[in-house]
């Protein structure tokens, strides 16, 4: 069950009408069972390897700083000893077939044979997001910044609370865990935070059905067949694919805060307008940041960071990006998607002081509206090539996609209506381009006023409030794809 499906429309109301009704001190069993039973409509085995990770977890945590607290105690192999409990499970069912592969591969080779065996266990969804908040938890209490939670109902809540579980946001337990020890003390209905709540929900549903899922279309025909198409449309599909990554997941998020805030919840935020990054490094400032803040929190840092010298530093980096990149798949395009990351982050790095040596020297006026719209566009160009490995199904597809690129130009198609043949009919390309001109508008004004387009719209008058909502409603219903071939399990994010 996803948050697109029909399923989930007609359940929701009557999850949030018991939530509003029962008395406080359910609240923590009631979300725990409604999680239990989300997470189980995708296989129950799911359930049951939820259950583990949050029982290994929990555990372990207790003994860590029962450990801490005796002075003399070592903390260190009980933390190794758990977390590689934990990253079992994920070794196990997302990177076994990936390893088993490759051993082949390797083996053939240098002339040797490896046994053919038969491996088909189903990756659970989520289960990158709650290994890494168990990680975290489990971190976080053995340094001595958290402490370990007793209540496991509560504990386990923290890992299969439903609006996150299947794609985030990875959140440390000194956020969300306190959230959830007083959620019996918050007033039962707060028509306010509802409304703000379903506007998110609004918006979420916005960005997944009118964008991604339209853009779907023009990806999915090009990436399809990509040694048919010219320049032209593989670099319109490689900027459509990037929006439809970013509108997608950020749909999901938007989803999952809004429902999350209708119950009283906070989400930590996932995304920051990252079409307005100016540089490799601010774009993952604003980019899957949850996911950005763990990587450096809890691989980067621990690696030595930027305190070992420079080409330590840059070795960091690399490591870091490619752990990213194996955290999104196990497959080779993904770690070279990572690597390229790295990379990018390691020539900013070499440059940046060149860079402002020319600056210095030409009187370069980099606060200026071209010098700052310059720096989008290069940084949007890089991260649209990157992405190309994120779409296509090996490393070897993804470089001849951009070999193509820059071999088959055909700037012609620009003008004989070439575009309207990749799926999309003119009609809804002219709705695409009104929705992404609404996208952009939103995340501008995310930028500058430093609000989520819920707060905007409670700052403005009663009937534009319902206007909005209203038309927003409205485009969710006409304009979004649907039809025999729509499938309600298409978030990208959630095979990661």
């Amino acid at each position: 069950m996803v948050f697109t499906s029909w399923q989930f429309f007609l359940i929701l109301p009557c999850v949030l009408l018991l939530y509003f009704i029962i008395p406080g001190s359910w609240r923590v069993c009631y979300l725990l069972a409604v999680s239990c039973l989300f997470y189980a409509c995708f296989h129950p085995v799911y359930l049951m390897v939820i259950l583990a990770v949050a029982g290994i977890s929990w555990y372990g945590a207790l003994a860590l700083e029962k450990r801490r607290m005796q002075q003399r105690a070592a903390v260190s192999r009980p933390f190794r000893f758990y977390v590689t409990l934990c990253l079992l499970f994920l070794v196990l069912f997302k990177y076994t077939r990936f390893l088993l592969d490759n051993l082949k591969q390797l083996s053939g080779l240098f002339g040797g044979s490896f046994p053919a065996l038969s491996f088909s266990l189903v990756m659970p969804v989520g289960i990158s997001y709650y290994i890494f908040q168990a990680v975290s938890y489990l971190t976080d209490v053995s340094r001595g910044t958290s402490k370990a939670e007793r209540n496991f109902l509560q504990y386990a809540l923290y890992l299969s609370f439903f609006p996150k579980v299947i794609s985030g946001p990875i959140e440390r337990a000194d956020a969300f865990l306190p959230q959830i020890r007083n959620c019996h003390t918050w007033n039962l209905w707060d028509g306010a935070r509802v409304r703000d709540g379903l506007v998110l929900m609004m918006w979420g549903y916005f960005e997944k059905l009118v964008i991604a899922d339209r853009l779907a279309i023009l990806t999915g025909e090009v990436f399809g067949d990509y040694a048919g198409y010219g320049s032209v449309e593989l670099f319109v599909a490689a900027a459509a694919f990037y929006i439809q990554l970013y509108t997608d997941f950020d749909g999901y998020t938007n989803i999952a805060r809004g429902l999350a805030k209708a119950m009283g919840f906070t989400l930590a935020e996932n995304f920051r307008a990252p079409f307005l990054s100016e540089s490799i490094r601010d774009y993952w400032g604003r980019w899957h940041i949850s996911l950005s803040m763990w990587l450096r929190d809890y691989i980067y840092i621990p690696l030595g960071g930027n305190r070992a010298g420079t080409l330590r530093k840059y070795r960091n980096l690399l490591l870091t990006f490619l752990v990213s990149g194996l955290w999104h798949g196990a497959a080779w395009n993904y770690v070279l998607w990572g690597l390229v990351h790295g990379l990018y982050e390691v020539a900013e790095d070499i440059f940046r002081p060149w860079v402002k040596r020319l600056h210095d020297h030409f009187h370069t006026k980099t606060e200026s509206f071209s010098y700052r719209l310059f720096r989008r566009a290069k940084c949007w160009l890089l991260v649209c090539l990157a992405y190309i490995f994120f779409k296509v199904p090996t490393a070897a597809d993804g470089l001849r996609y951009l070999k193509r690129m820059v071999t088959k130009w055909n700037p012609w198609v620009l003008f004989d209506g070439s575009l309207y043949t990749l799926g999309i009919t003119e009609k809804y390309m002219h709705v695409l381009f009104l929705a992404l001109l609404l996208l952009f508008a939103v995340d501008r004004v995310k930028e500058k006023r430093h609000m989520e387009a819920d707060v905007w719209l409670a700052e403005q008058c009663v009937w534009f409030r319902w206007l909005v909502m209203l038309g927003g409603i409205m485009a969710v219903i006409v304009f979004g794809a649907y039809g025999p071939a729509y499938d309600a399990e298409n978030f990208i994010y959630f095979n990661f």
